[in-house]
C-alpha cells in the first residue's frame, strides 16, 4: 500500500500530532466525565432499588476514570502512529541501489 507523501499530507500530520499533543488530556478528561455522568444516572436504574444509591454512584466515578484512562491510551497509541508516519515521510530518504560485486 503506498502512502501519500505530499506536502499537504505532511503538513495534516503535523498539525494533528501537534493538536492532539496539546489537547488528548482534555478529550479524556471530557470524554470520561461524560461516562461518568451517563453512568451515574444509569447505574441506579440498571441495578435495581435494592442496591445501595452510594455504591452505585462510586461505581459510576470508578468507570469514568477507567475509561478516562483507556481514551488516553487510545488517544496516546494513535499519537504515536501519527508521529511515526510524519517522521517516516520527512525523513524517509529511501535506500541506496544495491550493488552487486563480484570477488
Amino acid at each position: 500500500m503506498a502512502a501519500d507523501e505530499s506536502p499537504a499530507r505532511i503538513e495534516e500530520l503535523a498539525r494533528r500530532v501537534r493538536w492532539f499533543d496539546r489537547n488528548r488530556h482534555a478529550v479524556a478528561i471530557v470524554i470520561g466525565t461524560l461516562a461518568g455522568v451517563a453512568a451515574i444516572v444509569a447505574y441506579p436504574r440498571v441495578f435495581g432499588p435494592d442496591w445501595p444509591l452510594f455504591h452505585a454512584r462510586l461505581l459510576a466515578i470508578v468507570t469514568a476514570l477507567v475509561v478516562g484512562f483507556a481514551v488516553l491510551i487510545g488517544l496516546a497509541g494513535a499519537l504515536a502512529v501519527w508521529e511515526v508516519e510524519h517522521d517516516r515521510l520527512l525523513r524517509d530518504r529511501g535506500l541506496p541501489r544495491a550493488i552487486l560485486r563480484r570477488k
